[in-house]
């Protein structure tokens, strides 16, 4: 029996290095040997038990590999093709997918379903969820393409484009993507952070106004930069009330809120300002086809045309053997992290 390296669940922020056998892919699954993978958000969620944790397979969802074994019935992709991975498959067949809303699929599921994913040595992956690369694009890069398709999508629902003024609330990684995905569109962005690193990556990726809340007020900053007018459009990636409430006050009469964070817990919310202001608040689930190109796509052709260069979020490379310090590390922003990466 073949074995490989996994790092699995054993508790609340425990995490570590298995021996796991090496399966060959189901019928329409394809083996990828991972190259390079980034711990996320919702992984911290799971690490804090907030969300579900496996204690017998592998996680990890930010990820690129090369293909190394398809499955029968596989033909989007083949042997010694780089890929990302969307991180659930589709059945391409239902009502939802069959118009372009493949991310509430009636039968929607994870990419791996039951199998190994990305921080492991070899992840298993639904071909529905596999995206060749170009051949120009770092390991590292391929690595990112998850997020800022995330990010991507959140942008595109807002409707911002040329010259319209976004706001990100939040700068974790999907904030500052987010924030890079309104740059190449033509936007003027403000973003709030929390920490030192989180500002100086906002400023790498050209952010126009930086607010950090910890001694700033962000919807104030807002009415002055915008002469009381506000934003055009506000990508919310906190999951607070504050955060939500904050969104709420910096947009514009008639702007667009756009909700792309996880919700843990009921919140106060006052929302007479969405009745007066008839402010559209809408969520952003993952990713699909927000245009004529899956987000997916769209999100490769911005990084492979150089418009978004999403690599400067990584702040951390460890290997998968350290995936307990590369967790730790993740979890303490005061760290400096970012985007933390594991590669096998």
């Amino acid at each position: 029996m073949a074995t490989m390296r996994a790092a699995i669940y054993s508790g609340i922020t425990e995490i570590g290095i298995r021996d796991v056998e090496r399966a060959p892919p189901p019928p329409g699954y394809a083996v990828v040997e991972m190259k390079q993978a980034g711990i996320c958000g919702s992984d911290l969620h799971s690490y804090y038990g907030k969300w579900g944790q496996s204690e017998t397979h592998a996680s990890g969802h930010e990820t690129c590999g090369v293909v190394v074994e398809v499955g029968d019935g596989v033909t989007r992709v083949s042997e010694g093709d780089v890929v990302a991975i969307e991180c659930f498959s589709h059945c391409g067949n239902c009502r939802f997918c069959n118009t372009g809303h493949y991310n509430h699929c009636d039968s929607r599921g994870g990419v791996h379903d039951g199998q190994h994913g990305g921080f492991s040595e070899y992840a298993t992956a639904h071909e529905s969820g596999l995206y060749v690369l170009p051949k120009s694009m770092s390991y590292e890069a391929g690595a990112m393409v998850e997020p800022l398709a995330v990010s991507y999508r959140a942008v595109a629902l807002s409707g911002a484009g040329h010259l319209d003024r976004v706001a990100v609330v939040g700068g974790g990684t999907i904030g500052l993507l987010a924030l890079a995905a309104a740059k190449a569109a033509g936007a003027e962005t403000l973003i709030t952070v929390k920490y030192p690193g989180q500002a100086r990556v906002a400023e790498a990726l050209g952010a126009d106004h930086i607010v950090n809340v910890m001694d700033g007020d962000a919807v104030g900053a807002v009415r002055d930069i915008t002469g009381g007018y506000g934003m055009d459009a506000v990508i919310e990636t906190v999951g607070t009330a504050r955060g939500f409430d904050d969104a709420l006050g910096m947009a514009r009469r008639q702007g667009k809120v756009v909700l792309v964070a996880a919700y843990f817990e009921q919140m106060p919310i006052n929302l007479s300002r969405v009745v007066w202001s008839e402010v559209t608040v809408t969520g952003s689930n993952c990713y699909a086809y927000s245009g004529m190109k899956t987000d997916f796509e769209a999100t490769i052709d911005l990084m492979s045309s150089g418009r978004v260069d999403p690599t400067l979020l990584v702040t951390h490379r460890l290997p998968l053997d350290e995936i307990a310090e590369a967790f730790r590390i993740a979890a303490d922003k005061t760290s400096g992290s970012v985007k933390v990466h594991v590669t096998p």
